[in-house]
């Protein structure tokens, strides 16, 4: 008898990275700081671990690196189960959350509630969108998690169709798609692509917040990637768009195993028991405790850390475009941009090979330094070389 892991990684993300030329397989057997062992096996069999850079993270686009070694988080309830009541962990942390949100939405009479990942808070989101309005529909762009709320093509293996056809899709930018998907829809929903025009994301983003009031329907913006990583507040404070409720999960996470809905306390509020969106292990207290300790430390050192993310950011994607490589998206989040999947794949397995770990999209973080843009840029520079 014997049992497999799917896909050898249990998200999509990892399950897809490229590997090195030849190789078949990658398992990650330690992390430290910016820095993972990988075992990678190959078609003949045989085996080689290599210690790889990574810009990356595991897709988890948390801010410490592998772990929050140089801040004094407090752990007292790591430990911790609930118990039988909401756990002064989790208290805590939406006290915390509130003091960050304060004057950024729609409304400061405001409530959160925990999950475990960020894509159940985007599916709790819309569920209070359609109690709120009493429609169906949903008129989103991006991409919010793999609930059935969000079922769209061509990814619709394994969902009703009717949940995709209550599933209106606009791209980020286009007003006129935007109105007509929230004509008919319970809400305004929004994630901030990699774009480098960042007058043009804060234009979009009050459209959307101008439509959303037109049609009397809340705007949600997902900030499970971008909250706490472009700025303290996320979305809200660096384009200035109040959202009705915002999705949080990885940087505030710092370990992972948390995230949050937070908004708009008659909106959130229907959670107490008007809607149903229950997980048993949401707002667990060791992970509340980080992230509360977490989303402090950056409260107090906020020009610290985001200049940190802004300029190391900025040199490796700048440094890469200067290459030829080219890369889209703010300094702390950005992407590659290649003409087809099949050569961003190529690049980065030889990237990989020569022991840089990078894929969609880079996050750089606390623990990257100026030397890591360094060996990372050289390494690229002789890929480059080697093309022409």
């Amino acid at each position: 008898m014997s049992m497999n892991l799917v896909g050898s990684a249990s998200t999509q993300s990892r399950a897809r990275r490229p590997l090195p030329p030849g190789a078949v397989r990658g398992m990650t057997l330690e992390t430290s700081g910016v820095k993972e062992r990988v075992r990678f096996t190959y078609l003949d069999g045989r085996e080689r671990d290599s210690t790889l850079l990574s810009w990356v993270g595991g897709q988890a686009g948390l801010l410490w690196g592998a772990r929050p070694t140089n801040v004094a988080l407090g752990l007292a309830h790591l430990q911790d189960t609930h118990g039988s009541y909401g756990h002064i962990a989790e208290h805590s942390l939406a006290g915390t959350l509130g003091e960050i949100y304060d004057g950024l939405l729609t409304s400061d009479d405001m409530a959160c509630r925990f999950f475990q990942d960020g894509g159940t808070a985007c599916a709790a989101a819309v569920r209070i969108a359609r109690a709120e309005t009493g429609r169906d529909a949903i008129a989103t762009q991006g991409y919010h998690g793999m609930h059935a709320n969000f079922a769209h093509e061509p990814a619709w293996t394994g969902y009703p169709y009717e949940n995709v056809r209550l599933h209106h899709r606009f791209d980020f930018g286009d007003t006129r798609a935007m109105r007509n998907a929230a004509r008919r829809a319970s809400c305004v929903m929004v994630e901030v692509p990699a774009w480098d025009d960042e007058a043009a994301i804060a234009g979009f983003l009050q459209a959307c917040r101008d439509t959303a009031d037109e049609f009397v329907v809340p705007l949600i913006v997902d900030d499970v990637v971008l909250g706490f990583r472009v700025a303290l507040g996320g979305t809200c404070e660096r384009y200035g768009v109040r959202a009705d409720m915002v999705c949080l999960g990885k940087t505030m996470s710092a370990t992972g195993c948390v995230s949050a809905l937070v908004g708009r306390a008659d909106l959130v509020g229907r959670l107490a028991d008007e809607v149903f969106a229950s997980t048993t292990f949401g707002g667990a207290p060791g992970p509340c405790s980080v992230a509360a300790a977490t989303v402090k430390w950056l409260a107090t050192h906020r020009s610290e850390v985001y200049g940190h993310l802004e300029s190391i950011g900025r040199a490796l994607r700048d440094g890469l475009n200067a290459l030829g490589v080219r890369c889209v998206g703010q300094p702390a989040r950005f992407a590659t941009s290649f003409y087809s999947e099949a050569d961003h794949r190529a690049w980065c397995s030889k990237m990989i090979e020569r022991g840089i770990m990078c894929d969609r999209p880079f996050f750089p973080t606390l623990a990257h330094t100026p030397q890591h843009v360094k060996e990372t840029l050289a390494v690229a520079e002789a890929i480059c070389a080697e093309s022409r």
